[in-house]
């Protein structure tokens, strides 16, 4: 079994996909680019609660992603985030046993999840990238699969409770390396490019704001 494909996973997976389905008519692009085999980081964008939902439901493979460590307890909510493959992340950052969690896990071939921006948008707008990415590929020597989730700033973004039946979609990209000794800069400008190149033009915000952004500098 591959790591994190325990029942209650594909359970709660399955029951999600079918829920998103219908209210989102939630559908996947270029899930192809996902490698088949073998350990991998999705970098995501984060502008709602639903993306790590929404990115996870359209692939084959499990998925692991990050949660903060104080979500862990009581013990109850502890096994069912564990059960979903969360991985404990500090408050301030990854930490050192953040990395632990996510390299062994990548060790033993799978997938996990994580957020470039480390936290949500406030505008749905690609934010500006933590280097935690490129420690942990570089790190773990596995490839990063650009990913962005388009609509669920609309569906659920900040200070919504209940999601609105927006239509939302997960576009994947062709997988990134990150060789030892790439300037940090520009390692993350090259993925964010590769993000931004995953958004439609008619929301195409984020591009926009970002290449302003350059020309100011």
């Amino acid at each position: 079994m591959e790591p994190g494909g325990n029942w209650f996973y594909l359970l709660i997976r399955a029951l999600a996909r079918l829920g998103c389905r219908i209210w989102f008519r939630h559908r996947g692009v270029g899930v192809d680019k996902v490698p088949s085999t073998g350990p991998f980081l999705l970098a995501v964008n984060h502008s709602s609660n639903l993306d790590a939902v929404l990115a996870g439901i359209v692939l084959k493979r499990p998925l692991a992603f990050m949660a903060r460590k104080t979500l862990f307890s009581p013990a109850p909510i502890g096994w069912i985030l564990r059960g979903l493959n969360a991985l404990p992340l500090e408050r301030e950052g990854i930490g050192i046993s953040g990395f632990r969690a996510i390299c062994e896990h990548l060790s033993l071939g799978g997938g996990v999840l994580v957020f470039p921006e480390g936290t949500r948008s406030r505008d749905g707008r690609l934010g500006k990238f933590k280097s935690g990415v490129l420690r942990l590929a570089r790190l773990a020597s596995v490839p990063v699969i650009p990913t962005m989730v388009v609509g669920s700033d609309r569906a659920l973004g900040r200070g919504r409770v209940i999601p609105r039946p927006i239509r939302t979609e997960v576009r994947f990209g062709d997988a990134i390396e990150f060789p030892q000794g790439e300037c940090d800069d520009e390692a993350l400008e090259r993925l964010r490019e590769a993000m931004l190149d995953l958004v439609p033009e008619s929301i195409d915000s984020g591009r926009s704001a970002s290449s302003e952004q350059r020309s100011n500098q």
